[in-house]
């Protein structure tokens, strides 16, 4: 049985792809177009959060967290009491101290991945997502991984935009 064959030339190609396209355009709400740029402005903080901080940027890095912004970090499914820090400003002087003192010698690198919003309303937000650490000496021919884990950011929406109220970082333990 011989099957007639169609041959679309380009222009006709094109132009079906185009009325396909145009013919199944979604609907989407105000309320879609909000969250999703809610959604995008979340995400570029978190992206300076890593950028402020291995730039060693004290100032910048407190700036993305609000007055009463907390930093936790969290093992075996435990608190480190010594390694929580309440406040803006005592954010911006554990971020000073860290980038003069322990990380004078390198450049750090927050490596994030895998951003899932946990809930997201007009004004709040808890997002997690997947970190690896690696920090490079002059002395090291390549960057080596110093700790990973996950971080879960509260979120809350200021008059200077979308903020971190809360940030823990659950770090792996022995492959846990």
């Amino acid at each position: 049985m011989i099957r007639p064959r169609i041959i679309l030339r380009p222009f006709t190609l094109g132009a079906f792809s185009a009325i396909l396209c145009f013919s199944t355009l979604p609907t989407v709400s105000a309320d879609e177009v909000d969250d999703l740029l809610n959604r995008a402005a979340i995400v570029d903080i978190l992206t300076q959060y890593s950028y402020r901080w291995d730039s060693k940027d004290s100032a910048g890095f407190a700036e993305i967290f609000t007055q009463d912004g907390i930093l936790e970090r969290w093992g075996n499914g435990e608190r480190i009491e010594s390694a929580t820090i309440k406040g803006k400003d005592a954010i911006f002087d554990y971020a000073k101290t860290a980038h003069e003192g322990r990380l004078a010698d390198r450049q750090s690198r927050h490596h994030f991945s895998g951003i899932v919003f946990i809930e997201l309303t007009e004004t709040t937000a808890i997002t997690e997502n997947m970190a690896l650490i690696t920090h490079q000496t002059v002395n090291d021919s390549s960057a080596f991984i110093r700790s990973s884990g996950y971080y879960r950011n509260t979120w809350r929406k200021t008059a200077q935009g979308w903020r971190i109220s809360k940030r823990i970082l659950k770090v792996d333990v022995g492959g846990k």
